[in-house]
């Protein structure tokens, strides 16, 4: 027997060993003796973090069509390994209140300072150490990158940065679902994430499956069988046969009903396998609209001669590798509007995917096309080529980029699968050079097939080009078929046309002007003789073809020289025609421009001279940048329009200053005033225990706050002691607590109600006690009671009622 402060005697047993405080000094090597054992995993840890692994893994297998390479799988198995064993340490530490915001945390350390060299390996010190590119790579991935993946033509090269949203997922993934399945017994939830993050990967993947038995069949029975094994320790240990035989009846039942549902669904489901699989990146928009860009059919002229470029002679591209034939593609042009032919913003001529059109890529991309596999590289020299469209070969299946903008250009490289253009916004120039992997057809033809099996798609609204009727009959001859025709028309402009560039200022060819609009096209075919150059007969030819129901488009390329130099003179204009198979067949220049040096006869010259007289021409459309200032003078335009920046614009501010706010500075703010909220809070709800309730409610409130306290600080009471009992166990508590028990057994139990002036004091006292716990304990200790959220969810007693505020 003890007796307590207040004289009465109490069987109060001794303090636990583990609440002595500051009475009993641990040795270091027992204090890692119970770190260890506390993170040691037990029998159901380990099934949890087994089946935590192989669900978030095969939930991730969804990116398999998405990325190229393996690269993507060992980001997403270190990081699911990653965010478990974060998950484990801290469900483990049992940190009061602080867990979930504790998790976040570590997720987001781990994610940027393991990100690097797990996932996108690029631009780290001594290979390990992120530096701030690494930072904002990873910042990018983790918030638009999904977008980006979303918006870029798969598979992407798992290589970049993109690498890095397989590691986010798995690493968020398996914490999550590790956290969820130790913090709830419910059998049930623990299968919710792993399932959330199944349908995530599909939505974020594409129109082709990407591993339908794994993610369907194998995410099934993993997670059946996790489920059984996470009902059983909910069992009771002593059970009669008869619950045995009624779990294996229910099993049974549920073995039956799966089967029959396959049976009866799986017809049906085969009936509508053959429709398009919905995805996300089915329903987006590309963010690069094409059609704003000029179309390089109306800047031909440019090439020829003589013209104010001087590009007639000047070697714009130097082509290795590519064989003798093989013609250079720059822009393919698959849209009319009446003014110019230009690239669609959307799908091209009868492909499936109406939605394709020129996205982001990466190094590899995917294509059916059968033929030889070519290796070229193209390098820029010093004064040539200097446009938004790539130059390309055949069907591209790789790229990639060299010199010291190397990886800007990828970045801003958009691609178009269907006609096998690129466009780069931030055109290609001087010095730039790319490697390119392509299929090409096996053989040129060398003349045009007497008959040919074409789809039925259009891409030109016919009635637009209706003027060219007169003139069908005339050129087409006795052919029949709509094949038959084009090629009699094709011949017709080859021996009856004649070329010309618009000569020299001043000359007597002059009258003969640049473009390809509606009206340009109809004094073209008018005049009684065709009088142009490869700008005027592919736009008519092609016009021609959607008036005869085949669908064409235009081609501007280049045939390289036997050297491999591309100059001025070689850039050619030619028509493509769509088959019923989908490809595409190549009508080249040769086929129907005439020679360059069979100029229009001195009759035609005369006759066109009229009628330049007799007419005013329509004002032409706006030329393109690149017609009217070089590059100097555009960044010079632009720079004259970009207003000055003051010293509080944080599009001024240096890098590396944005970075230290947004990962430093900001964090920190937020958690200084997360914990000032928190504070706050904790004092509001002490004060309405004070003032609100019977005085002997609140009193009883003061004791209960001082065993709140010390849970907080991480020495918990026992809730089943009496007051007097819990005395001891308030380790670093005054010598005179006991007196408080005392009284707030007198103040419930007693007589009568204490004044408001016996609460007060009480609560002060209270207060006291309070300081000296928090004192004992330590700052570090006092603070994370502060984040302990546990006493704010305490409800308020049933018996409280409204009291005046004093």
């Amino acid at each position: 027997m003890t007796a307590t402060p207040g004289g009465l005697p109490s069987a109060v047993p001794p303090p636990p060993a583990h609440l002595a405080g500051r009475d009993r000094v641990v040795p270091p090597g027992e204090r890692l003796r119970q770190v260890g054992r506390a993170l040691r995993p037990g029998r159901d840890q380990l099934v949890d973090a087994g089946a935590t692994l192989v669900l978030v893994l095969v939930a991730a297998a969804g990116f398999r069509t998405s990325f190229y390479g393996p690269q993507w799988v060992v980001a997403a198995v270190l990081g699911a390994l990653v965010g478990l064993v974060i998950a484990h340490v801290v469900q483990a530490a049992r940190l009061p209140g602080l867990g979930p915001f504790v998790g976040l945390v570590a997720l987001a350390a781990a994610y940027f300072l393991l990100g690097g060299p797990m996932a996108v390996r690029d631009h780290l010190v001594a290979g390990v150490l992120p530096t701030g590119r690494t930072v904002a790579d990873l910042a990018h991935a983790a918030v638009p990158g999904w977008k980006d993946l979303l918006t870029t033509l798969a598979p992407v090269d798992a290589t970049g940065r993109l690498v890095a949203l397989p590691f986010l997922f798995a690493l968020v993934g398996s914490a999550a679902t590790y956290a969820v399945a130790r913090r709830w017994r419910a059998p049930w939830a623990a299968v919710v994430a792993p399932l959330a993050l199944l349908l995530l990967s599909i939505a974020l993947g594409t129109v082709q499956p990407a591993a339908t038995w794994l993610q369907g069949a194998g995410f099934a029975v993993v997670a059946l069988l996790w489920l059984v094994q996470r009902a059983s320790r909910l069992r009771s240990r002593l059970q009669s046969g008869t619950a045995r035989t009624t779990r294996a009846g229910i099993a049974v039942g549920l073995l039956a009903v799966s089967v029959a549902a396959g049976v009866l669904a799986g017809p049906v489901l085969e009936a509508r396998s053959g429709q398009a699989r919905t995805v996300w990146r089915t329903d987006l928009q590309p963010p690069f609209d094409v059609a704003q860009l000029p179309s390089p059919l109306a800047g031909f002229r440019r090439y020829t001669k003589p013209n104010q470029a001087d590009l007639f002679d000047r070697t714009l591209l130097t082509v290795r590798g590519l064989p003798e034939g093989v013609p250079l593609r720059i822009a393919t042009l698959d849209s009319y509007d009446g003014s110019v032919w230009g690239a669609a913003g959307t799908g091209a001529i009868g492909t499936a995917d109406p939605g394709a059109a020129f996205r982001r890529v990466g190094s590899h991309l995917a294509t059916a096309a059968r033929g030889r596999e070519v290796t070229l590289t193209v390098q820029v020299p010093s004064g040539g080529y200097r446009e938004v469209w790539l130059p390309t070969v055949g069907a591209v299946t790789a790229l990639q980029f060299h010199g010291p903008r190397a990886e800007q250009l990828a970045d801003q490289l958009r691609f178009n699968v269907d006609t096998d253009s690129g466009v780069l916004p931030g055109t290609i120039g001087p010095g730039d050079s790319y490697t390119l992997q392509a299929v090409v057809p096996q053989s040129p033809p060398e003349k045009l097939p007497e008959q040919l099996d074409v789809g039925s798609a259009t891409s030109v609204d016919t009635d637009s080009v209706a003027f060219v009727d007169d003139k069908l009959d005339a050129w087409t001859g006795n052919a029949q078929d709509p094949w038959a025709k084009l090629v009699a028309v094709a011949r017709y402009m080859r021996s009856q046309g004649a070329y010309t560039d618009g000569g020299a200022r001043g000359s007597s060819e002059s009258v003969y002007l640049p473009g390809h609009s509606i009206g340009r096209l109809a004094r073209f075919v008018g005049s009684s003789q065709l009088a142009g150059d490869d700008e005027q007969y592919a736009a008519t030819l092609a016009l021609v073809a959607n008036r005869l129901g085949l669908p064409a488009r235009v081609v501007l390329g280049a045939v390289p020289e036997p050297d491999g130099r591309v100059k001025g003179k070689d850039v050619r204009a030619w028509v493509e025609v769509n088959r019923a198979d989908g490809t595409w067949l190549t009508i080249p220049a040769s086929a129907f421009v005439p020679d360059r040096n069979k100029t229009p006869d001195v009759q035609q010259l005369r006759s066109q001279q009229r009628q330049v007289g007799a007419q005013v021409p329509p004002p032409a459309a706006q030329n393109p940048p690149s017609l009217l200032q070089g590059p100097d003078q555009a960044q010079n335009d632009t720079k004259a329009k970009r207003a000055k920046r003051g010293p509080l614009d944080p599009r001024g501010w240096p890098d590396w200053l944005v970075r230290l706010l947004i990962f430093v500075v900001l964090p920190v703010l937020l958690l200084l005033g997360l914990h000032l909220v928190l504070v706050a809070l904790k004092r509001r709800q002490r004060r309405r225990r004070r003032l609100v309730g019977p005085p002997s409610a609140r009193v009883a409130a003061g004791w209960q706050d001082l065993i709140e306290t010390s849970r907080e600080l991480g020495r918990p009471v026992p809730r089943t002691l009496t007051r007097r009992e819990q005395v001891p166990q308030l380790v670093g508590a005054p010598d005179d607590v006991g007196r408080l028990a005392v009284t707030a057994d007198a103040s419930v139990f007693g007589p009568g109600e204490p004044t408001d002036a016996e609460v007060a004091a009480y609560w002060a006292d209270v207060d006291t006690v309070r300081d000296a716990l928090r004192r004992d304990a330590g700052r570090w200790r006092a603070l994370r009671a502060d984040w302990d959220v546990r006493t704010l969810r305490s409800g308020r007693r049933r018996d409280d009622r409204k009291a005046p505020r004093r």
